[in-house]
Protein backbone atom coordinates (compact mmCIF):
# COMPACT_ATOMS: atom_id res chain seq x y z
CA UNK A 1 0.00 0.00 0.00
CA UNK A 2 0.84 3.75 -0.85
CA UNK A 3 1.72 5.47 1.84
CA UNK A 4 0.17 9.05 2.41
CA UNK A 5 3.65 10.82 2.38
CA UNK A 6 4.49 9.41 -1.10
CA UNK A 7 0.88 10.23 -2.45
CA UNK A 8 1.48 13.41 -1.38
CA UNK A 9 4.77 13.27 -3.08
CA UNK A 10 3.09 12.63 -6.43
CA UNK A 11 0.40 15.20 -6.06
CA UNK A 12 2.89 17.79 -5.53
CA UNK A 13 5.30 17.05 -7.93
CA UNK A 14 7.93 16.77 -4.92
CA UNK A 15 10.56 14.32 -4.87
CA UNK A 16 9.74 11.06 -3.48
CA UNK A 17 10.97 10.42 0.34
CA UNK A 18 14.55 8.48 0.49
CA UNK A 19 14.28 4.97 1.71
CA UNK A 20 16.99 4.36 4.26
CA UNK A 21 18.51 1.06 4.39
CA UNK A 22 18.13 -0.30 0.82
CA UNK A 23 20.90 -3.19 -0.41
CA UNK A 24 21.58 -2.00 -3.64
CA UNK A 25 24.09 -4.57 -4.12
CA UNK A 26 21.06 -7.51 -4.12
CA UNK A 27 19.25 -5.32 -5.78
CA UNK A 28 21.54 -4.90 -8.80
CA UNK A 29 22.30 -8.69 -7.89
CA UNK A 30 18.31 -9.76 -8.76
CA UNK A 31 18.75 -8.69 -12.39
CA UNK A 32 19.28 -10.42 -14.87
CA UNK A 33 21.45 -7.38 -16.69
CA UNK A 34 25.13 -8.11 -16.12
CA UNK A 35 27.32 -4.98 -14.62
CA UNK A 36 30.47 -4.34 -14.22
CA UNK A 37 32.08 -1.06 -12.51
CA UNK A 38 35.80 -0.26 -13.34
CA UNK A 39 37.59 2.34 -12.10
CA UNK A 40 39.35 4.63 -15.00
CA UNK A 41 42.41 2.59 -15.13
CA UNK A 42 39.97 -0.49 -15.88
CA UNK A 43 40.13 -2.01 -12.92
CA UNK A 44 36.71 -4.30 -11.32
CA UNK A 45 35.45 -2.03 -8.36
CA UNK A 46 32.39 -4.21 -8.82
CA UNK A 47 31.11 -7.20 -10.91
CA UNK A 48 27.10 -8.49 -10.75
CA UNK A 49 26.34 -12.30 -10.58
CA UNK A 50 24.49 -11.89 -13.78
CA UNK A 51 28.16 -10.92 -15.14
CA UNK A 52 29.37 -14.34 -14.00
CA UNK A 53 26.23 -16.40 -15.63
CA UNK A 54 26.53 -14.67 -18.77
CA UNK A 55 30.49 -15.00 -19.09
CA UNK A 56 31.37 -18.27 -17.21
CA UNK A 57 33.94 -16.21 -14.96
CA UNK A 58 34.39 -15.36 -11.33
CA UNK A 59 34.76 -11.96 -10.11
CA UNK A 60 38.30 -12.78 -9.33
CA UNK A 61 39.36 -14.16 -12.88
CA UNK A 62 37.27 -11.57 -14.78
CA UNK A 63 40.09 -9.25 -14.38
CA UNK A 64 42.60 -11.32 -16.28
CA UNK A 65 40.03 -11.09 -19.05
CA UNK A 66 39.07 -7.55 -19.71
CA UNK A 67 41.26 -6.14 -22.15
CA UNK A 68 40.73 -9.24 -24.59
CA UNK A 69 37.12 -9.51 -23.73
CA UNK A 70 35.41 -7.30 -27.46
CA UNK A 71 35.32 -9.84 -30.29
CA UNK A 72 36.46 -7.22 -32.98
CA UNK A 73 36.00 -8.81 -36.19
CA UNK A 74 34.61 -5.96 -38.59
CA UNK A 75 35.50 -2.21 -37.72
CA UNK A 76 33.70 -0.86 -35.25
CA UNK A 77 34.26 2.80 -33.49
CA UNK A 78 31.97 1.62 -30.60
CA UNK A 79 33.33 -1.70 -29.98
CA UNK A 80 36.78 0.06 -29.65
CA UNK A 81 35.71 2.64 -27.38
CA UNK A 82 34.45 -0.34 -24.79
CA UNK A 83 37.49 -2.24 -25.35
CA UNK A 84 39.78 0.91 -24.18
CA UNK A 85 37.49 1.06 -21.56
CA UNK A 86 37.60 -2.18 -20.26
CA UNK A 87 41.05 -2.29 -20.58
CA UNK A 88 41.57 0.70 -18.41
CA UNK A 89 43.01 3.33 -21.85
CA UNK A 90 39.84 5.09 -22.12
CA UNK A 91 39.67 8.84 -22.14
CA UNK A 92 36.65 9.85 -19.92
CA UNK A 93 36.01 12.94 -22.79
CA UNK A 94 35.26 10.13 -25.14
CA UNK A 95 31.48 9.30 -26.49
CA UNK A 96 29.93 6.71 -24.10
CA UNK A 97 29.53 3.18 -25.80
CA UNK A 98 25.99 2.22 -26.68
CA UNK A 99 26.35 -1.11 -29.48
CA UNK A 100 25.65 -4.67 -30.15
CA UNK A 101 28.91 -6.34 -29.94
CA UNK A 102 30.19 -9.73 -29.40
CA UNK A 103 32.58 -11.25 -26.28
CA UNK A 104 34.32 -13.52 -25.73
CA UNK A 105 33.68 -16.31 -22.69
CA UNK A 106 35.18 -18.76 -20.34
CA UNK A 107 33.05 -21.35 -22.40
CA UNK A 108 34.87 -20.47 -25.62
CA UNK A 109 31.96 -19.68 -27.34
CA UNK A 110 30.97 -15.50 -27.99
CA UNK A 111 27.69 -14.39 -27.47
CA UNK A 112 25.87 -11.09 -28.57
CA UNK A 113 25.18 -8.82 -25.73
CA UNK A 114 23.64 -5.07 -25.84
CA UNK A 115 25.98 -2.57 -24.47
CA UNK A 116 25.10 0.62 -22.44
CA UNK A 117 27.86 2.54 -20.91
CA UNK A 118 27.58 5.23 -18.30
CA UNK A 119 30.21 7.67 -16.82
CA UNK A 120 30.37 7.85 -12.91
CA UNK A 121 31.31 11.49 -10.63
CA UNK A 122 32.21 11.25 -7.25
CA UNK A 123 30.78 13.43 -4.76
CA UNK A 124 33.34 16.29 -6.00
CA UNK A 125 31.92 16.39 -9.12
CA UNK A 126 35.17 14.74 -10.55
CA UNK A 127 34.76 11.10 -13.43
CA UNK A 128 36.12 8.12 -11.32
CA UNK A 129 34.26 4.74 -12.61
CA UNK A 130 32.53 3.63 -15.63
CA UNK A 131 29.45 1.53 -15.23
CA UNK A 132 29.03 -1.25 -18.06
CA UNK A 133 25.97 -2.78 -18.59
CA UNK A 134 25.70 -6.02 -20.91
CA UNK A 135 22.49 -7.49 -21.72
CA UNK A 136 22.15 -10.66 -24.13
CA UNK A 137 20.70 -10.51 -27.19
CA UNK A 138 21.97 -14.38 -28.41
CA UNK A 139 18.09 -15.64 -29.04
CA UNK A 140 17.52 -11.85 -31.13
CA UNK A 141 20.56 -12.59 -33.16
CA UNK A 142 19.44 -15.88 -33.97
CA UNK A 143 15.63 -14.59 -35.08
CA UNK A 144 17.29 -11.82 -37.11
CA UNK A 145 19.99 -14.51 -39.07
CA UNK A 146 16.81 -16.69 -38.91
CA UNK A 147 14.88 -14.13 -40.94
CA UNK A 148 17.37 -12.95 -42.75
CA UNK A 149 18.23 -16.26 -44.80
CA UNK A 150 14.62 -16.88 -45.36
CA UNK A 151 14.78 -13.19 -47.41
CA UNK A 152 17.67 -14.51 -49.25
CA UNK A 153 16.65 -18.24 -49.86
CA UNK A 154 14.85 -19.99 -52.74
CA UNK A 155 12.63 -21.91 -50.86
CA UNK A 156 12.21 -24.64 -53.53
CA UNK A 157 16.19 -25.68 -53.77
CA UNK A 158 17.72 -23.76 -50.65
CA UNK A 159 20.10 -22.11 -53.03
CA UNK A 160 20.75 -18.20 -52.44
CA UNK A 161 17.24 -16.23 -54.76
CA UNK A 162 18.08 -13.64 -57.12
CA UNK A 163 18.44 -10.62 -54.79
CA UNK A 164 21.32 -12.22 -52.45
CA UNK A 165 22.75 -13.23 -55.80
CA UNK A 166 22.68 -9.61 -56.77
CA UNK A 167 23.82 -8.38 -53.43
CA UNK A 168 26.62 -10.45 -54.15
CA UNK A 169 27.37 -9.60 -57.16
CA UNK A 170 27.50 -5.83 -56.62
CA UNK A 171 30.19 -7.06 -53.61
CA UNK A 172 32.41 -8.89 -55.54
CA UNK A 173 32.52 -6.89 -58.46
CA UNK A 174 33.81 -3.76 -56.45
CA UNK A 175 36.43 -6.25 -55.06
CA UNK A 176 37.18 -7.12 -58.39
CA UNK A 177 37.74 -3.78 -60.02
CA UNK A 178 40.18 -3.04 -56.86
CA UNK A 179 41.58 -6.06 -57.50
CA UNK A 180 41.76 -5.66 -60.99
CA UNK A 181 41.09 -9.32 -60.57
CA UNK A 182 38.93 -12.21 -63.14
CA UNK A 183 35.49 -12.53 -61.96
CA UNK A 184 33.01 -15.83 -64.28
CA UNK A 185 29.35 -15.14 -64.34
CA UNK A 186 27.66 -18.80 -65.36
CA UNK A 187 24.17 -18.90 -66.67
CA UNK A 188 22.42 -22.20 -66.38
CA UNK A 189 18.67 -22.19 -68.07
CA UNK A 190 17.21 -25.65 -68.28
CA UNK A 191 15.75 -26.16 -71.26
CA UNK A 192 12.04 -27.16 -72.13
CA UNK A 193 11.41 -26.54 -68.96
CA UNK A 194 7.82 -25.32 -68.98
CA UNK A 195 7.16 -28.61 -71.52
CA UNK A 196 7.96 -30.85 -68.25
CA UNK A 197 5.86 -29.64 -66.18
CA UNK A 198 2.99 -29.74 -68.52
CA UNK A 199 4.04 -33.15 -68.61
CA UNK A 200 4.72 -34.35 -65.21
CA UNK A 201 2.76 -31.43 -63.46
CA UNK A 202 4.14 -29.41 -61.10
CA UNK A 203 5.72 -31.41 -58.33
CA UNK A 204 7.60 -33.50 -60.93
CA UNK A 205 8.95 -29.48 -61.92
CA UNK A 206 10.12 -29.08 -58.40
CA UNK A 207 12.00 -32.56 -58.14
CA UNK A 208 13.73 -31.61 -61.26
CA UNK A 209 14.82 -27.99 -59.68
CA UNK A 210 16.07 -29.81 -56.77
CA UNK A 211 18.14 -32.31 -58.37
CA UNK A 212 19.55 -29.60 -60.58
CA UNK A 213 20.30 -27.02 -57.66
CA UNK A 214 22.28 -30.20 -55.89
CA UNK A 215 24.14 -30.65 -58.63
CA UNK A 216 25.17 -26.93 -58.94
CA UNK A 217 26.06 -26.66 -55.19
CA UNK A 218 28.29 -30.38 -55.58
CA UNK A 219 30.00 -28.13 -58.11
CA UNK A 220 30.93 -24.94 -56.81
CA UNK A 221 32.53 -25.27 -53.28
CA UNK A 222 34.99 -22.32 -52.84
CA UNK A 223 33.36 -20.19 -49.75
CA UNK A 224 33.21 -17.31 -52.06
CA UNK A 225 31.58 -19.53 -54.61
CA UNK A 226 27.59 -18.43 -54.91
CA UNK A 227 25.07 -20.42 -56.72
CA UNK A 228 21.77 -19.14 -57.12
CA UNK A 229 18.31 -19.86 -58.30
CA UNK A 230 17.24 -16.33 -60.59
CA UNK A 231 13.87 -17.28 -62.45
CA UNK A 232 12.02 -19.71 -62.54
CA UNK A 233 14.14 -22.45 -64.62
CA UNK A 234 17.26 -20.56 -64.37
CA UNK A 235 20.00 -20.59 -61.98
CA UNK A 236 23.71 -18.38 -61.93
CA UNK A 237 26.50 -19.02 -60.67
CA UNK A 238 29.06 -16.09 -59.71
CA UNK A 239 32.89 -17.39 -59.39
CA UNK A 240 34.92 -14.52 -57.95
CA UNK A 241 39.10 -14.77 -59.04
CA UNK A 242 38.39 -17.14 -61.80
CA UNK A 243 39.95 -17.01 -65.13
CA UNK A 244 37.90 -17.92 -68.33
CA UNK A 245 39.55 -21.60 -68.67
CA UNK A 246 37.87 -22.04 -65.26
CA UNK A 247 34.60 -20.90 -66.14
CA UNK A 248 34.64 -22.82 -69.06
CA UNK A 249 35.75 -26.11 -67.54
CA UNK A 250 33.07 -25.50 -65.15
CA UNK A 251 30.22 -24.97 -67.50
CA UNK A 252 30.97 -27.68 -69.62
CA UNK A 253 30.76 -29.94 -66.56
CA UNK A 254 27.36 -28.76 -65.43
CA UNK A 255 26.22 -29.16 -69.07
CA UNK A 256 27.55 -32.56 -68.91
CA UNK A 257 25.99 -33.36 -65.23
CA UNK A 258 22.95 -32.01 -65.65
CA UNK A 259 22.08 -34.33 -68.89
CA UNK A 260 23.41 -37.46 -66.77
CA UNK A 261 20.60 -36.60 -63.98
CA UNK A 262 18.50 -38.66 -66.59
CA UNK A 263 15.41 -36.92 -65.59
CA UNK A 264 12.74 -37.90 -68.43
CA UNK A 265 11.46 -34.85 -70.46
CA UNK A 266 10.15 -36.53 -73.63
CA UNK A 267 9.68 -32.95 -75.26
CA UNK A 268 13.58 -32.20 -75.03
CA UNK A 269 14.42 -33.55 -78.55
CA UNK A 270 18.14 -31.73 -77.90
CA UNK A 271 18.86 -33.99 -74.80
CA UNK A 272 17.02 -37.51 -76.33
CA UNK A 273 13.95 -37.34 -73.77
CA UNK A 274 16.04 -36.04 -70.71
CA UNK A 275 16.49 -32.68 -69.23
CA UNK A 276 19.19 -30.41 -70.63
CA UNK A 277 20.45 -27.10 -70.01
CA UNK A 278 21.62 -24.39 -72.08
CA UNK A 279 25.12 -22.70 -70.54
CA UNK A 280 26.29 -19.05 -71.06
CA UNK A 281 29.29 -18.11 -69.52
CA UNK A 282 31.09 -14.71 -69.52
CA UNK A 283 34.14 -13.90 -67.82
CA UNK A 284 35.85 -10.23 -67.32
CA UNK A 285 38.50 -8.48 -65.71
CA UNK A 286 39.34 -4.83 -65.62
CA UNK A 287 43.08 -4.20 -66.64
CA UNK A 288 43.05 -0.28 -66.00
CA UNK A 289 41.29 2.15 -63.46
CA UNK A 290 38.44 3.84 -64.21
CA UNK A 291 36.29 1.12 -65.17
CA UNK A 292 32.24 1.62 -64.45
CA UNK A 293 31.07 0.10 -60.97
CA UNK A 294 28.64 -1.29 -62.56
CA UNK A 295 28.32 -5.23 -63.58
CA UNK A 296 25.58 -4.65 -65.55
CA UNK A 297 28.02 -5.59 -68.37
CA UNK A 298 29.13 -8.91 -67.02
CA UNK A 299 25.47 -9.97 -66.35
CA UNK A 300 24.25 -8.91 -69.64
CA UNK A 301 27.09 -10.77 -71.24
CA UNK A 302 26.41 -13.82 -69.43
CA UNK A 303 22.99 -13.47 -70.36
CA UNK A 304 23.78 -13.26 -74.17
CA UNK A 305 25.54 -16.47 -74.05
CA UNK A 306 22.81 -18.31 -72.85
CA UNK A 307 20.66 -17.10 -75.16
CA UNK A 308 22.66 -17.64 -78.11
CA UNK A 309 22.95 -21.50 -76.46
CA UNK A 310 18.76 -21.86 -77.06
CA UNK A 311 18.90 -20.13 -79.79
CA UNK A 312 21.23 -22.86 -81.37
CA UNK A 313 18.92 -25.72 -80.06
CA UNK A 314 19.92 -26.23 -76.35
CA UNK A 315 21.72 -28.58 -74.32
CA UNK A 316 25.26 -26.56 -75.13
CA UNK A 317 27.95 -24.15 -73.40
CA UNK A 318 28.80 -20.77 -75.11
CA UNK A 319 31.27 -18.31 -73.60
CA UNK A 320 33.13 -15.00 -73.79
CA UNK A 321 35.85 -13.30 -72.10
CA UNK A 322 36.18 -9.27 -71.97
CA UNK A 323 38.88 -7.34 -70.96
CA UNK A 324 37.47 -3.84 -69.86
CA UNK A 325 39.22 -0.72 -70.42
CA UNK A 326 38.75 2.95 -69.40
Amino acid sequence: MISDSIKEALSSGRDLPRQTGIDFETLVNLSNDALVLLALDGRPVFTSLATERLLGWSAGKLADHLSDLVYLDTPNSEAEILQHILSGKADPSSPLPRTDVQLRTAFGSLIWVEVNTHLLRDVSGQHHAFAVYFRSISKRKELERFFESVTRTDPITGLFNRRAFEDSLNREWALALREKSHTSLIKVSIDRFEALSEHFGPTAAEDCLIKVASTLKETVRRPADIAARTASSEFSILLPRTHEVGAQTISAYIQMAIQDLGIPNPDNIAGHGVVTASVGAACAVADKSGVSDSCEHILAAAENCVFQARQEGGNRVKTVMNVLTA
